[in-house]
């Protein structure tokens, strides 16, 4: 049967190898975020310690799987 419906397909696909690095990336982003949430003198604290929080998890959950993929590969 045709399907009529485009199925979206990446340029350039990001290797295997690449999500742990994605991963710690994103876990630095999160790290830093965190870090300038913690000067007194920021009036926004609280929404870059939440986004701070997002990217660690966010980075861990891609690190973690990202490892687990280039293990069974």
């Amino acid at each position: 049967m045709l399907s009529l419906a485009a199925r979206p397909l990446a340029i350039n696909p990001l290797p295997t190898g690449g999500y742990p690095l994605l991963g710690l990336v994103l876990l630095a982003i999160g790290g830093w975020l965190i870090w300038r949430s913690r000067r007194p003198e920021n009036p926004s604290r609280r929404e870059e310690r939440l986004g701070g929080i997002a990217f660690a998890v966010l980075g861990c959950a891609i690190g973690i799987a990202g490892l687990v993929a280039v293990a069974t590969d």
